[in-house]
């Protein structure tokens, strides 16, 4: 599995946002003392290992996400569409609007289905470095936020907490 992967085959996530998102991911990684090649764990409703590589970074992008927190969630986001891809086959196919409860819609990548069949919720978390217990507390804080959306949609949600520091994505289905 490769960060770079990012730049083509989901589409919701343009050239431009994929590389973005792999920039922040390997910051993210890269902070954690992590190389290229790294393992890196998917738990919970799912268990399974993958190896990550990435390209090594200009001095000018680490720069550019200097922000910690922004960094950890732009890095969530395209580590977890790699891992959720892997595990579902299921792609970004757009960004959801705020306050829906979900950062992603996902489904089939040739999404020629109707309206909403096959489809599903993605909620993403980042987590630099964390326990056990942060991680966990996480994940339940995340489920309960796609609550929102469960009135008017009736399709599965999707919980993706990646943590940095192992690395390792926590990832639910309800």
């Amino acid at each position: 599995m490769t960060l770079s992967g990012l730049r083509s085959g989901h589409p919701g996530i343009s050239e431009a946002f994929g590389a973005a998102l792999a920039e922040a991911a390997v910051v993210c990684l890269e902070s954690q003392g992590h190389r290229t090649g790294k393992r890196i764990s998917a738990t919970g409703t799912f268990q399974r290992a993958f190896i990550l590589a990435w390209e090594i970074l200009q001095e000018e992008a680490q720069r550019s996400w200097a922000d910690s927190e922004v960094a950890t969630e732009f890095g969530a986001y395209g580590v977890a569409a790699l891992v959720v891809k892997a595990l579902t086959g299921q792609v970004v196919l757009e960004r959801s609007r705020k306050g829906t409860g979900f950062d992603f819609w996902l489904g089939p990548p040739t999404a020629q289905t109707p309206l909403f069949q096959g489809k599903s919720r993605l909620e993403i978390s980042g987590i630099r470095k964390g326990t056990e217990r942060q991680i966990q507390a996480r994940v339940a804080s995340k489920l309960r936020q796609t609550e929102r959306s469960d009135a008017t949609l009736t399709l599965r949600a999707i919980v993706a907490v990646v943590e940095f520091g192992a690395p390792r994505t926590e990832v639910r289905v309800r």
